[in-house]
């Protein structure tokens, strides 16, 4: 029988790396959007459409400035650049900047529809029963030095209200100028030349990823020595974290594995025990690749990651089981049987945290808990089918040092020792704990590439481009109200921007009047201006004759404007009808927005940094209430081995180490974030780990707690070193995983009572 298990699981074993290899071959399916590991879910489903309408138009923009000290040189840098981009496919038209017939368009699009149009200047005048001041203006326009009104436009649009109407469009403030058809600014005595465009794909495909940065790198090195390059986009964000992501995984990875081979020929002082320890780890980690390739279609850099720190915890079953040859014990099979049930145990309550995972809203920790289950699993199987019959190692001793050390973890636990160390311990759980503060904020937990964030802000400065992340959703049932609740929110916004508290807004209204504005505007100009006024206008102009009337084409909708491509941001602020986006300029008080926009129907305030920091708070108490779910799954599994008697006693240890780890941490001026109560949950199930094999072990013998020790300095090389990686969160989880591992360690002997079962 367990021949057979032992050739089924060597069948399974060989397809798994069949698999991985054919996949490696293709080129892994990486994900690389690290902002993965953060919540997707909104409580507001059409904010977070919005969210994601945002995000898709920004996140395929890419933006290059090319600077150079002469002019020439520069647009010829620009245009080499488009061409090694665009030749292949890689760069888009994106439509980001006007076109240079922008105003042509837009007078084709509007003029047929100018009675409806009005500048809110005029507008405002118009309420106020000011209509004389639009004729005296259109007076000076036409007769003054600097007149440009010819008689087709006169005839048309007497009163000249069209061109006010354009000239009040609120166009997006930019500092560039076309020259020679190219977007350009001049500072300082360098010519700046931009280049956009859109990427074919997503910007987190790893392969478009490095096939771009390959291609713009291979373009920029042919250009001049003087020429500068800045570049903007998700795209280079995204590839330099997961650069940065799989050289972490490598360096941890190697670290781990080098670690673990040192510590396993030193305690072992043999290679068998190290190629067949490697030999479990292999299998766990090709199992596991193979299972997430074949639910998920691709394997996040954050698997990988910790992945490669799942070297540590694989390596315990084999470090378990060896540690019997320092038994009197020679007999391979019967060692295996005095490990079985505790690391029968040990897998089922460790599966059981990482698999509590899945409760998590972040879909890149779906990953890591099957990634880390299935190659748990996998090791355990290896030691349990494979190790036995490979295994050639004679009894060892374990020498006197190792005894005393673990007659000294023993003995901790008993006496009056006992009743000292709950005290320390309660004292350091009260201080810590008073001392304890939380970290939230997800700029802190993914930080941005410096050189890339100085580029951005510099690419802002020099264009005058900027988007803050902080904008409006405006829902109606149909665009007519969406506008219309929109016109009511433009009055508030005005009222923050006279106060200081915004430099300014982008919104569809402000571009396209809704009908009813239309017609209102329609009827003041009836009323309030060419009725009173028109014909002693046209009489001091000389225009004679009645006015031909012009057949009316009907009021103006979004659309047509859209439609011109003369004003690509509307296509943004539009993306579906009854849904619309107002982008906030230069947000100083984002409480004076919010308290603008409060009572308005339909209008929601967006901040999506904030947003996301808010769900990580919320999160992590739901990944604290997650660690009571784990325990409560793992408790029958322990009690039906040890009683229902002795459970507080073998889940009291690891439970200990779980509240102690965040005070320990906040007495060093650690804060608690979600990724800290997350690696709480896989403290749990590893504590739970040595507690099984304390008690598993009746007669408290150097053997035990040797292989624990072993197995707890092997996931300290794993998980501990996350916490150098450059990541806040990925630090914060191996700074948990370093305090609360060892912690579970030394309370796992309390669990070592002699049972009945």
């Amino acid at each position: 029988m367990i021949r057979a298990a032992a050739l089924l699981w060597l069948i399974l074993v060989v397809a798994a790396a069949l698999h991985v290899g054919a996949a490696t071959l293709r080129g892994l399916p990486l994900q690389t959007d690290l902002m993965a590991l953060l919540p997707r879910e909104d409580r507001d489903p059409v904010v977070q459409r919005a969210k994601d309408v945002a995000n898709a138009a920004l996140s395929r923009r890419v933006l290059l400035l090319v600077g150079h000290a002469e002019p020439g040189r520069a647009r010829a840098a620009a245009a080499e650049l488009e061409r090694a981009l665009a030749g292949p496919g890689l760069l888009l038209p994106s439509g980001d900047v006007p076109p240079a017939d922008a105003l042509k368009r837009l007078g084709a699009a509007y003029f047929p529809h100018r009675a409806g149009l009005l500048a809110e200047d005029d507008r405002r005048r118009l309420q106020e029963g000011r209509g004389e001041e639009l004729v005296t203006r259109a007076l000076s326009q036409v007769f003054g030095f600097a007149g440009f009104a010819d008689g087709r436009l006169l005839a048309r649009d007497p009163l000249l209200l069209f061109p006010a109407f354009l000239a009040a469009l609120p166009v997006p403030a930019s500092r560039l100028i076309l020259e020679d058809g190219r977007p350009t600014i001049t500072e300082n005595g360098v010519t700046w030349v931009l280049l956009s465009g859109l990427l074919p794909g997503e910007a987190t495909q790893l392969a478009l990823q490095r096939r771009f940065v390959t291609v713009l790198a291979a373009a920029e090195a042919g250009l001049d020595p003087g020429v500068r390059l800045l570049r903007l986009g998700t795209l280079f964000y995204a590839q330099a974290g997961a650069e940065r992501a799989m050289a972490e995984t490598s360096r941890i990875g190697l670290i781990s594995l080098a670690g673990t081979a040192l510590l396993l020929v030193a305690a072992f002082r043999a290679l068998r025990p190290l190629l067949l320890g490697l030999l479990s780890v292999t299998v766990g980690l090709v199992t596991a690749l193979s299972v997430c390739l074949l639910l998920f279609g691709e394997l996040h850099v954050a698997a990988q990651l910790f992945g490669a720190s799942l070297i540590g915890i694989a390596a315990d079953y084999a470090l378990l089981y060896f540690a019997q040859m320092f038994s009197p014990e020679a007999d391979p099979r019967r060692r295996l049987r005095q490990v079985l049930p505790g690391i029968v145990l040990g897998v089922a309550t460790t599966v059981v945290g990482y698999l509590s995972l899945m409760f998590s809203p972040f879909p890149g920790l779906h990953q890591v808990a099957v990634f880390s289950a299935v190659g748990l699993v996998g090791s355990f199987l290896t030691v349990v089918l494979w190790l036995p019959a490979l295994d050639r190692a004679r009894p060892a001793d374990l020498g006197r040092r190792s005894k005393a050390l673990a007659a000294g973890m023993w003995a901790l636990w008993s006496g009056r020792r006992r009743w000292v160390l709950f005290g320390v311990g309660l004292a350091v759980a009260a201080v810590g704990h008073g001392r304890l503060t939380v970290d939230d904020d997800v700029r802190r937990q993914q930080p941005l590439d410096p050189g890339l964030a100085a580029q951005q802000a510099e690419i802002m400065r020099l264009t005058g481009f900027g988007h803050s992340g902080q904008f409006l959703v405006v829902e109606g049932v149909d665009s007519e109200q969406t506008l219309r609740r929109e016109e009511e929110l433009g009055g508030r916004l005005a009222a923050v921007v006279a106060d200081g508290g915004l430099a300014g807004w982008q919104a569809v209204a402000r571009f396209v009047p809704s009908l009813a504005r239309q017609a209102e505007n329609r009827a003041l100009v009836a009323e309030r201006l060419t009725g009173p006024y028109l014909g002693g206008y046209r009489a001091r102009l000389g225009l004679a004759g009645a006015v031909a009337a012009e057949p009316e084409p009907g009021p103006l909708t979004p659309r047509p404007v859209i439609a011109s491509g003369a004003l690509p941001l509307l296509a943004t602020l539009a993306p579906e009808p009854g849904l619309h986006l107002v982008l906030l300029e230069g947000v100083r008080d984002p409480a004076a927005v919010r308290a603008a926009v409060a009572g308005l129907e339909g209008v929601r305030f967006v901040d999506s940094t904030a947003d996301v920091s808010d769900l990580l708070g919320a999160y992590r108490r739901r990944a604290v209430w997650l660690l009571a779910v784990s325990a409560l799954l793992m408790a029958p599994l322990l009690a039906w081995r040890y009683g229902w008697r002795r459970l507080p006693a073998v889940l009291g240890p690891p439970v200990a180490a779980v509240a102690l780890t965040p005070a320990v941490l906040a007495l060093v001026g650690l804060p608690f974030s979600f990724f800290s109560a997350m690696a709480l949950v896989l403290v749990l199930s590893i504590g739970v780990d040595y507690a099984v094999f304390c008690a598993e072990d009746r007669r408290r013998d150097a053997v035990t707690l040797t292989g624990i020790t072993l197995a707890m300095l092997t996931t300290l090389l794993s998980f501990g070193l996350l916490a150098m990686g450059d990541v806040a969160g990925v630090r914060a989880f191996g700074a948990t995983m370093l305090v609360g591992v060892p912690l579970a360690l030394l309370l796992a002997p309390m669990a070592g009572k002699p049972f009945s079962r």
